[in-house]
């Protein structure tokens, strides 16, 4: 739990499809219950009040799936983007 940025989901293992399944499969996933209710413990203890925990299956560089928890927030103190108003230019009006 120390590394906050590469937090690896324990007890959760993802896995690629069976090759036979059908489109609407995306994916399968193992869960070891008492590992991840450890897991679980765990990430409650360091994110109190947090009602979600977002889960990103990702493919390791030898080719074996894992599990890491997505922390990624939007910046509160970021502005949003300007919005463009609409230029109202009588020249340019259609006569219908």
């Amino acid at each position: 739990m120390e590394n906050q940025e590469s937090m690896l989901v324990k007890g959760f293992y993802p896995k690629p499809k069976h090759e036979n399944a059908p489109d609407f499969v995306i994916g399968r996933g193992s869960i070891n219950l008492p590992q991840f209710a450890e897991f679980m413990r765990e990430f409650k203890a360091a994110h109190p009040g947090e009602e979600w925990v977002n889960i990103d299956m990702k493919l390791s560089k030898a080719g074996k799936g894992y599990a890491a928890v997505d922390l990624w927030k939007p910046d509160p103190d970021k502005a949003p983007a300007p919005t463009s108003q609409p230029v109202n230019n009588s020249a340019d009006d259609l006569p219908f």
